[in-house]
């Protein structure tokens, strides 16, 4: 089973998103910005991780960047999931952080899409 954490400071946003995914029978949680991120990374690997960008205290760059330092972040898909467009990730000096980018608000299905040939691209390696 895919496994997505879902790390946006808008939680009626990053829970609507996990119950689209759930009832596509991917596993999900949710985090509210950086320290909830790395408390449940703690007890929980997700195959992936949509990291909001726009984030107060810590940004999703800041998030991606405590992500990669934790020792079990390797396996993970750290993917920018954000209103911004993909230039906005890729010309800054953090987008290497990021291993994909998907834009916010295209449709449910686009998203179940991408996730799953991400968790089976992973799991051919």
């Amino acid at each position: 089973m895919e496994r997505v954490l879902i790390v946006d400071d808008y939680r009626g946003a990053a829970v609507a998103t996990a119950e689209c995914l759930s009832l596509e029978g991917l596993q999900t949680r949710v985090a509210g910005g950086c320290g909830e991120t790395l408390e449940i990374l703690r007890y929980w690997s997700p195959d992936v991780v949509l990291l909001d960008l726009m984030m107060p205290q810590r940004d999703g760059f800041a998030t991606a960047r405590a992500i990669r330092s934790n020792p079990n972040s390797a396996a993970m898909f750290i993917c920018a999931y954000t209103s911004k467009d993909s230039e906005f990730v890729t010309r800054s000096r953090q987008g290497a952080l990021f291993d994909g980018y998907f834009r916010k608000g295209t449709s449910p299905d686009r998203l179940v899409t991408f996730l799953r040939s991400l968790c089976v691209s992973t799991e051919l390696q």
